[in-house]
């Protein structure tokens, strides 16, 4: 059935939907420089610790589980802008058939105090041209 409801609700009678005086086309504020986190879980890698908004200071524990190229788990943390600060890796029990256990030590006793964004992901060997890396995060706090 082919056909235009006349009268529907907010419609004029020339089908157009009636514009809100009070809405404005125009983005009310502009766009957050903060990157967001990424989910704590994906098919190939999980993340355990560090907890969304963890206070950290000196070192801290980072774990979870992964299948990555050759068990190869690389980290990073962020700033606020989403620029890499610290990298590091660490190495699974294993890889191939099923997520395995990794953990690594991470020392931020370098950085300022403040909000960052701990981030490991699978390696990524194929430059672009396999499937792409996965990434799982936590926003941590440095004091």
């Amino acid at each position: 059935m082919v056909g235009v409801l006349a009268g529907a609700a907010g419609c004029g009678s020339d089908g157009a939907v009636a514009e809100d005086p009070d809405a404005s086309a125009a983005p009310s504020e502009k766009p957050s420089a903060q990157v967001s986190t990424p989910p704590r879980t994906a098919e190939l890698i999980t993340l355990a610790t560090p907890a969304e908004g963890a206070k950290v200071a000196d070192t801290f524990e980072a774990s979870g589980k992964a299948n990555s190229p050759e068990a190869n788990v690389p980290w990073e943390i962020q700033d606020s802008t989403g620029k890499a600060v610290l990298d590091g890796a660490a190495t699974a029990d294993g890889w191939m058939d099923k997520l395995y256990p990794w953990s690594t030590t991470v020392d931020v006793s370098g950085l300022e105090p403040g909000t960052y964004t701990f981030i490991a992901r699978t390696d990524d060997t194929s430059d672009g041209e396999g499937k792409p890396a996965e990434e799982v995060g936590a926003k941590i706090t440095v004091e």
